[in-house]
């Protein structure tokens, strides 16, 4: 539920569109007194522990537009959940303050920038809501198959920035989370079961496109096996940590918790970590090194939705990386098991990040010499180190403990 008192008192805090929060305010005492928002304001907020952003959708009709868009967020996590909970099928003209917001935008919604009367906006809709296409697909060189078959390597998913789903549970999932959805491919067998129908019928109230394929060619798409009876490509764009410069091409702000995960190879851990990361709140997380895809099947599946959700970033170099967020007095704490320095003696302060390392080899020497300080988990004999989802839950839900405070 939501405490608009704390509410009103974010917005006028961290918004610089002061027209903006006006009006809300208005309407919100016209709700006091009546019990009905006029207009009829849609209102979407994030954050965990505290709040990190708020969205509110005030509905308009002009500029070929459904809603006029306020946002006021804080943190890369913050806005990516508000842009992904922006309704399907609808246009939104969002007034853009800041750049980094401008930058990331473009991740979940289509659009372009118009100039009004009074000032410049973002006129968008969520990717693969714009248009729907409904058709049986037959051939295996169609060109929707043909797209879908290129995102099974990893250049084709970063040159279009899409990556695949496979099976029921996730895309549903996917779906529900507000994932900005391109395609979806099903099986005769989907469509034929309650479950299928039923997720077919919201694809289409929410104007995706969705395309019946038989066995064969959905086969010639994904080497799972058994074959996926339902699949879907999802937008994700996987910037680089730091601009061409060496500074931080990501919104760093006093409420960051970032989560560096250095050269892990299983992507089953690597999907276990990012679950982990997601749960524990962290505002994004930071993958280095030559270590699993993110968009691995096996990590995807293992994400448990994480991926898609999470804001994600990489680098190939990952001193750089952190000597760019100690620049901007990040705490940043490598976790090893030589460190002398144990997590429960350790005092962590805002904005932190973690460092987890390689399964095998733990973090490496340019990652360790990089770190503000090195710290370890206590362990009873017996063992000398923790899967590193596992690792990456302790010490991160310390951290989170300790603000908490």
């Amino acid at each position: 539920m939501i405490n608009y008192d704390e509410l009103i008192a974010f917005l006028e805090k961290e918004n610089s569109d002061t027209d903006a929060v006006s009006r809300f305010k208005q309407a919100y005492d016209t709700f006091c007194k009546t019990g009905t928002w006029y207009p009829a304001y849609e209102v979407f907020v994030t954050g965990w522990q505290q709040l990190d952003g708020a969205m509110l959708l005030e509905p308009v009709d002009i500029y070929d537009s459904d809603y006029r868009v306020h946002l006021t967020t804080t943190t890369e996590r913050s806005l990516r959940e508000l842009l992904i909970a922006f309704p399907r099928r609808y246009t939104g003209l969002f007034h853009i303050s800041k750049k980094w917001i401008e930058n990331r935008i473009h991740d979940v919604l289509e659009g372009e920038v118009i100039q009004t009367d009074v000032g410049s906006f973002y006129r968008g809709i969520k990717r693969g809501s714009s248009r729907a296409e409904q058709r049986t697909v037959s051939k295996r060189k169609d060109t929707i198959v043909s797209h879908i078959r290129k995102l099974a390597s990893l250049k084709g998913k970063l040159e279009h920035s899409q990556f695949i789903i496979e099976g029921h549970l996730i895309v549903e999932r996917a779906i529900a989370d507000g994932l900005p959805i391109e395609t979806l491919l099903y099986t005769p067998g989907f469509v034929a079961t309650p479950e299928g129908k039923s997720l077919l019928t919201r694809a289409a109230a929410e104007n995706l496109s969705f395309y019946q394929v038989n066995d064969g060619v959905m086969g010639s798409i994904t080497t799972t096996r058994p074959v996926p009876s339902i699949i879907a490509s999802v937008h994700l764009s996987y910037p680089n940590f730091l601009t061409e410069s060496g500074s931080l091409n990501f919104h760093f702000s006093p409420r960051c918790i970032l989560l560096i995960a250095e050269n892990i190879g299983n992507p089953d851990n690597l999907g276990m970590t990012l679950r982990t990361a997601d749960a524990a709140g962290v505002s994004a997380v930071l993958l280095s090194g030559g270590g699993a895809s993110p968009f691995h099947k096996n990590c995807i599946r293992a994400s448990r939705g994480a991926v898609g959700r999470l804001p994600l970033f990489y680098t190939p170099d990952i001193g750089g990386a952190i000597e760019a967020l100690r620049t901007s007095d990040c705490q940043v704490l490598g976790a090893t098991a030589s460190a002398k320095n144990q997590l429960h003696e350790m005092e962590f302060t805002r904005p932190s990040a973690i460092v987890v390392g390689n399964e095998n080899t733990g973090l490496s020497a340019d990652a360790r010499d990089c770190c503000t300080e090195l710290v370890r988990i206590p362990m009873a004999s017996g063992q000398s180190s923790l899967n590193v989802g596992v690792a990456a839950g302790v010490l991160l839900y310390e951290l989170t403990r300790q603000h908490r405070i």
